[in-house]
């Protein structure tokens, strides 16, 4: 379930228009392909089971995210069907976003291949 201090930050996200917007153009820029994508898809080429282009994917925040909470970037992503990790980067991880002061955990990311993003362009 969603405690207090998660759906307060949802909530407060959800009223600030350009972070809703911010999330839906990062979801349109991102493409998640699963292991399995070609047997799921459909005659028309089309996945009908992918919602969103986090899901399934494991996301790491390091460093600080400007405008909002650490807590409420990990509610968005989770809200698009990902899975925020809050500690630590592993070769199960799809993305690291790198927020300001955010280096060890990029680095790490990196060096095992995983994509990482600025926490502007996220």
């Amino acid at each position: 379930g969603i405690g207090p201090a998660a759906l307060s930050a949802l909530l407060s996200f959800s009223k600030e228009e350009v972070l809703v917007k911010a999330a839906k153009d990062l979801a349109k820029a991102l493409k998640v392909h699963k292991e399995n994508q070609a047997a799921d898809e459909s005659i028309d080429g089309r996945n009908d089971t992918d919602s969103s282009p986090f899901e399934g994917l494991t996301v790491v925040f390091t460093g600080a995210v400007p405008g909002m909470s650490r807590t409420a970037a990990q509610a968005v992503v989770k809200q698009l069907g990902a899975k925020a990790t809050p500690n630590t980067v592993s070769k199960s991880t799809g993305l690291v976003v790198e927020g300001e002061k955010g280096g060890k955990k990029a680095n790490q990311a990196r060096d095992l291949g995983i994509r990482v993003i600025t926490a502007d362009d996220f």
